[in-house]
């Protein structure tokens, strides 16, 4: 009888371990992907698709542009913008301080 009482623990102790470690493995793969997304990347330098804009809230969709909806206000860094424009070409875009771009190309004027 105690054999089995101690099988018993050892068994439910083993499957607390495991079910500790899958939280803290999908927690760490987590971590990574936002590391992934983030705007800075190694050393200091920006990624790629820093030049894109990653809105906090999209009000009033008007339309689409490549299969992504375009909205007629976005607020972005807590300021509110509205759509202005499409911007075929985003690698020669140089905007100005009061524009911002949002993938794929669509330009929003702050209102």
């Amino acid at each position: 009888m105690d054999v089995i009482f101690i099988q018993l623990i050892l068994w439910m102790c083993l499957i607390f371990f495991f079910w500790i470690l899958k939280d803290n493995l999908e927690r760490v793969e987590s971590d990574i992907e936002a590391g992934e997304s983030s705007d800075s990347g190694k050393n200091g330098m920006r990624s790629k698709n820093s030049r894109y804009a990653h809105p906090e809230k999209v009000l009033d969709p008007i339309g689409s542009y490549q299969d992504v909806s375009i909205y007629r206000y976005a607020i972005i860094e807590g300021k509110r913008y509205q759509f202005d424009h499409v911007c075929p070409s985003v690698e020669t875009l140089a905007l100005p301080e009061k524009q911002r771009c949002l993938a794929p190309g669509l330009v929003y004027m702050e209102c």
